[in-house]
């Protein structure tokens, strides 16, 4: 890849990340979804000035998927009363996120996947943060969820190439992976989904977890982040392609549970909520999507 070619695929994602919200009240409110302090009122007065996602949330929240005892009417009711306020924090950045990506024209990318997997990881990574004390449940919660953002971005800017290139990733490892991007664009996921972090403004370990999240090993700043988010990671990858029959072990959870001061044992009860997680995750999103 020339060096001028991969600084134009650069140029063209940072030109990407300025575009505009839709209206000034989508700008407000995004910015209220990536605020990890923000309360249920001031959110919920933010959505409501966007009619097409507060009939969204609301037609969600009185689905049959939920259960809902009474049918909620507003906002506030449907994050209180049924979906809580992470869930209407994932849903409603994916409203706004969705229609500045469009990935049609790069076929074996599966926008469904991609959100399954992002919403899994971030529910994952929470569970374990609020069960060990170091760890900080907001911050792995949003670093989980926008953790693979930057291979969305070169779906959307590079699709013709991603095509091709999706393929022949899942045969290689994480940081073989990484590099294959590299060679090819000039410029791998790991790069553009720090790249969109810092041009979002979000917090310094969302950025620094996209960034390093595939390194098992890391031990920069911010590491528990990033070590939670890239165990959920790859904990969930090798279930991508489990051997007939067999439950698949994951030798990364004895160094977790050393380095987090927890049992293994222990550890080892907490990830098969994930599994659990995953499935739930993936029916909501055949909801979703059936009810687009």
């Amino acid at each position: 890849m020339d060096v001028s070619d991969a600084r134009k695929r650069r140029s063209a994602i940072l030109k990407t990340l300025n575009i505009p919200p839709a209206s000034a009240a989508s700008d407000q409110l995004l910015e209220l979804v990536k605020d990890e302090e923000v309360d249920v009122a001031s959110l919920a007065q933010a959505i409501q000035a966007e009619p097409g996602i507060t009939a969204r949330v609301i037609s969600i929240a009185n689905s049959s998927f939920f259960s809902a005892p009474k049918p909620v009417h507003t906002v506030e009711e449907a994050m209180i009363k049924v979906l809580g306020l992470k869930t209407v924090r994932s849903l409603v950045m994916s409203m706004l996120l969705g229609p500045k990506f469009n990935t049609k024209p790069c076929p074996v990318f599966s926008l469904q996947s991609y959100w399954c997997r992002a919403q899994t990881v971030a529910q994952s990574a929470a569970l374990l943060a609020k069960r060990v004390s170091t760890i900080d449940v907001n911050k792995v919660y949003l670093a989980g969820l926008l953790h693979s953002m930057g291979q969305l971005l070169l779906v959307h800017h590079f699709p013709k190439e991603m095509n091709k290139l999706l393929p022949e990733l899942t045969k290689l490892g994480n940081q073989e992976r990484l590099e294959h991007e590299r060679k090819v664009l000039g410029i791998n996921s790991c790069d553009a989904g720090s790249w969109i972090a810092k041009r979002w403004d979000l917090p310094v370990e969302t950025a620094i977890t996209l960034q390093h999240y595939l390194d098992p090993d890391y031990k920069g700043d911010h590491w528990e982040v990033v070590r939670t988010v890239g165990f959920v990671v790859r904990y969930l990858q090798q279930g991508d392609h489990p051997k007939a029959n067999e439950k698949p072990n994951f030798p990364e959870s004895e160094t977790f549970a050393s380095l987090f001061n927890v049992e293994l044992t222990q550890l080892q009860i907490w990830q098969e909520s994930f599994d659990e997680i995953e499935q739930s995750v993936s029916l909501l999103a055949e909801f979703l999507i059936s009810h687009e």
